[in-house]
């Protein structure tokens, strides 16, 4: 009997807030075994060359995806975009304001940090981007470095987190304007970990509306209840279903391959990427 293959299409690297270079992601994919799995960055597709060389190295399988900031009715919602063409001039020039809006909300931050006597240099903390974009971990890392803060969590329950005293506003778009983006550089559209989401399922299926392709029902925020509502809502409203870690690498955000995402998942996203081209 052939062994079942696994893949996570959902992790970080430090293009955006991760711990590790893309190449060090395929190291770590390899030695779990995984068959395939997806640099999904915050808002940069600026790792993926590096990304799908290491993978081409090693034999594995990967897929182009990015994911996306945007609001929805007051809340945060990430939108994951698979199969996009990186070399695609509105896509990029999309994700370059991202960026730079990214990078103006980190100098907010430690301009708040500095009226609280918090001293970081803005410059190294640029640095550990890479020239991807610019998350609130880069800027815990610094409180952690600078002998602020005891660990990265502290740094957001203390300093950086959503009502705290350095908190800073993020730039966002409108699901529909990512959805938009996404297709017309050739990609599907799904909507990233919505398990607080489904709780107001006719809000959802608004949402759903707005074109998307697929939901993330895999995802380990996601309990056994939650995903047997989101497969309902996907196979109701006819959506591809997509699966990943979410891994970033730091402590407690350090898990790829969990939860366990099957292969066959994929291969419906290639053939829906197919039948669109």
């Amino acid at each position: 009997m052939a062994q079942e293959k696994f893949i996570d299409l959902h992790m970080h690297s430090t293009y955006s807030d991760g711990v590790h270079p893309p190449s060090k992601l395929i190291e770590i994919a390899t030695r779990k075994g995984l068959s395939a799995i997806a640099l999904a960055d915050h808002d940069s597709l600026g790792g993926y060359a590096e990304f799908s060389k290491a993978a081409e190295g090693a034999g594995l399988e990967v897929i182009s995806a990015v994911e996306l900031s945007c609001e929805n009715d007051g809340r945060d919602l990430h939108v994951l975009a698979y199969g996009v063409r990186t070399d695609d001039k509105p896509l990029l020039a999309m994700l370059g304001q991202f960026c730079q809006a990214r990078e103006d909300r980190g100098v907010g931050i430690v301009r708040k940090l500095a009226d609280q006597g918090v001293v970081l240099d803005m410059d190294a903390i640029l640095a550990k981007t890479k020239g991807g974009a610019l998350g609130r971990p880069h800027i815990a890392e610094a409180l952690v470095e600078g002998g602020h803060v005891a660990d990265i969590p502290e740094a957001f329950n203390r300093y950086i987190g959503e009502h705290c005293p350095a908190y800073v506003g993020k730039y966002y778009m409108s699901p529909k304007e990512a959805v938009d983006c996404i297709h017309g550089a050739g990609g599907l559209a799904f909507v990233a970990h919505p398990g607080k989401s489904v709780d107001d399922i006719d809000a959802f299926e608004v949402l759903l509306a707005c074109g998307f392709d697929g939901v993330e029902v895999h995802h380990p925020h996601h309990n056994a209840r939650v995903i047997g509502q989101l497969l309902e809502a996907a196979a109701a409203n006819e959506l591809l279903v997509s699966g990943g870690s979410d891994f970033h690498g730091f402590q407690g955000r350090d898990n790829m391959g969990e939860p366990k995402v099957p292969y066959v998942l994929l291969e419906r996203i290639r053939e829906r990427l197919a039948s669109n081209a």
